[in-house]
């Protein structure tokens, strides 16, 4: 069963005691190509990277020359990692919570909130390699350009399931819609989603799906796109567009389907079944008039052994394998000590390990070595804004000689590559913490908007700013906006606590103001301080958590405990909770019917079952007791981590 987290970034190395990691061998060549899009460095030969590279570039153009209407733009930079083959890639792939790694992996897609990353191997390579690639980048520039909120899952999901079957000959002659045998099959096995279920599932629903109805919304969602690009000759495939452009412009997911499709949902719902129901399915071939081929404009240099370790480390690090990038980090540093991403990524990882002092002298360092690299004056700031930060990451204020360099190091990133949003946003959240210049904030964040507009975390970033404005009714819109289609449980937990903030905050206000007349030595606009509304940040978590924690019925009972153990028994699976020193056993005949949910920072991710748990875990459990409390205390409803400063609120 999957455990659903509400904060992400967990770091997963917790769970590996011992590693080793295949080195960078001398005898390697290492290359690195610049493409249009794409920054690609590997142990490959030349033409195999190349051949990466403009593979990547034909899908992208391919995808953009559909959607005509969108501009596919990406303020994050893209970097692919190209090694010769399995035994070079194997320690680089991704890492389970188990610590083993995912070895069946031929390729992966890593997003980051500075860089993303594509990792493969050329060897045996294969349509395959690329699909979950295609299908993650379709997601990112999704997701980066009009919103993952702003569009249902079934055409999120649908558009990626699509296009991750994408195949291109001669540079010219592209097949799109390959048949998907196992969703296929899977439809053909079971009755369609009924429309009215399936339109209105949201992205936070989906996420809480079980693996059979997940796997079927996705095979459905990826058989009405074939039908809506395909079907009839293509004859809905303008229509599609349609759709696009109309949620765009405002209009709410059914409003468009109903304007674009000129149809209702039943309507289709038949046409679906139809069409899933029969034997031949049209695939669309397309020959381009010239042939896409981005070799020409590419450019490509050696690569050192010591850069080599430094890519790979970045790469480790963007995994929140902390440690094991360090080691290859050093080993950069020991080569070539004067290497900026090797001194810029052994900064963040001494980030992220709290050393902080360490930390600032590698960013110092990388700053001074590479004055033109915006991403090193980018974390640079970075760094500094996230020293003396709560663990819920909140910053209790910013010193005047700190501030100075953090805008200083952004003004310079910006000046440097005004297209990286995450600049903008950080600038604009180090005036929110000093509560100064707060319009200018709002416009870097309508700068960064504009680059990002379907990241729904500089919305909140404006709520917030809204709020040191006292703009209760602005700030409480955008707020009740993004918690309303928050695709996650962390950024729905951080909406529902920001709108707990506008609401005390907005109270308090009021009580002074009708306190005022009574008392008038009471000073009614004396502002905040940044301790207080750090503490009123923390109460907001709290009284959140207890907002949308699952409710007891009348027959069941709810503690606070430590989970301690998980076992699966003969009658199926027993729990044993500590609570207030006594031990209390619970049972589940299997873990289908238990809700299951974190809101604590320190859950590890991923499959939650017998003999998982690492160490004792803060939760609050419900159950319903039983008659005979000798033989257990009941069976176990529901398990909610919870942070360790948890308590139940009246």
């Amino acid at each position: 069963m999957k455990l659903y987290k509400v904060f992400s970034k967990i770091v997963l190395l917790c769970l590996v005691l011992f590693f080793t990691l295949t080195t960078v061998s001398a005898k390697d060549e290492w290359v690195k190509i610049r493409s249009k899009n794409f920054q690609l460095v590997g142990n490959a030969a030349e033409k195999d990277i190349r051949r990466v590279a403009v593979k990547l570039e034909q899908f992208r153009e391919t995808f953009r020359q559909i959607f005509t209407k969108v501009n596919f733009s990406s303020p994050i930079p893209t970097n692919v990692i190209v090694f010769k083959n399995d035994r070079s890639f194997r320690d680089f792939k991704p890492v389970g919570d188990d610590g083993k790694r995912t070895d069946w992996v031929a390729g992966y897609f890593l997003g980051g909130e500075d860089v993303n990353y594509i990792v493969l191997s050329t060897e045996g390579e294969k349509s395959s390699t690329y699909r979950t690639i295609f299908h993650e980048y379709i997601h990112y520039l999704v997701d980066n350009d009009i919103g993952r909120s702003n569009v249902p899952p079934w055409f999120n999901e649908g558009l990626a399931e699509y296009y991750e079957m994408f195949e291109i000959e001669n540079d010219q002659k592209v097949t799109l819609g390959g048949l998907n045998q196992n969703h296929l099959l899977l439809l053909q096995q079971n009755k369609l989603i009924p429309f009215e279920t399936f339109f209105n599932v949201d992205n936070y629903s989906l996420q809480r799906q079980g693996h059979n109805s997940a796997g079927l919304f996705y095979a459905q969602a990826w058989a009405l796109m074939h039908y809506l690009m395909q079907g009839n000759n293509g004859a809905r495939s303008q229509q599609l567009n349609k759709f696009t452009i109309l949620v765009l412009n405002g209009k709410t997911p059914k409003e468009a389907f109903t304007e674009a499709f000129q149809t209702d949902y039943a309507t289709m719902e038949r046409e679906l079944k139809k069409y899933v129901e029969q034997r031949n399915f049209r695939i669309n071939i397309a020959t381009f008039k010239e042939k896409l081929n981005f070799d020409g404009e590419m450019q490509s240099a050696p690569v050192t052994e010591s850069e080599a370790k430094a890519v790979l480390g970045d790469l480790l690090y963007h995994s929140d394998r902390f440690t094991e990038a360090a080691a290859l980090l050093e080993e950069a540093l020991k080569l070539d000590a004067d290497l900026s991403l090797a001194n810029a990524s052994i900064g963040l990882v001494k980030m992220r390990q709290n050393k902080f002092e360490e930390a600032k002298k590698y960013l110092e360092k990388a700053v001074k070595l590479d004055d033109k690299n915006y991403l090193a004056h980018y974390q640079y700031a970075y760094v500094l804004s996230r020293e003396g930060m709560t663990e819920y990451g909140f910053a209790s204020g910013y010193e005047v000689e700190q501030t100075r360099k953090m805008r200083e190091s952004l003004k310079k990133a910006i000046a440097l590559n005004p297209n990286f949003a995450e600049s903008y946003n950080l600038y604009a959240f180090i005036n929110y913490v000093r509560n100064e210049e707060i319009d200018e904030a709002i416009g870097y964040l309508a700068k960064a908007i504009k680059l990002a507009p379907g990241n729904q975390w500089y919305l909140m970033r404006v709520a917030e700013l809204y709020l040191r404005k006292e703009d209760f009714s602005n700030a409480r819109k955008i707020a009740q906006k993004v918690f309303q289609t928050a695709p996650d449980d962390r950024l729905r937990l951080y909406a529902s606590n920001t709108i707990n903030q506008i609401n005390s905050y907005q109270a308090q206000l009021e009580n002074i103001k009708n306190f005022r007349p009574r008392q008038e030595t009471y000073v009614t606009d004396k502002p905040l301080t940044e301790e207080e509304i750090a503490r009123l940040n923390e109460q907001a978590m709290l009284e959140g958590i207890n907002q949308i924690l699952r409710k007891p019925k009348s027959d069941e009972k709810r503690v606070l405990g430590y989970l301690s153990k998980i076992e699966c028994v003969s009658k199926g699976i027993e729990y044993s909770i500590k609570v207030d020193n006594q031990l209390l056993k619970l049972e589940s005949e299997d873990f289908n019917s238990l809700f299951l949910m974190s809101y604590a920072q320190d859950m590890p991710s991923g499959e939650f079952g017998c003999g998982t748990l690492k160490k004792e875990m803060f939760a609050v459990i419900t159950f319903r007791p039983t008659a005979n409390a000798k033989t257990k205390a009941g069976d176990i409803i529901s398990i909610e981590f919870v942070p360790k400063n948890f308590k139940f609120l009246k």
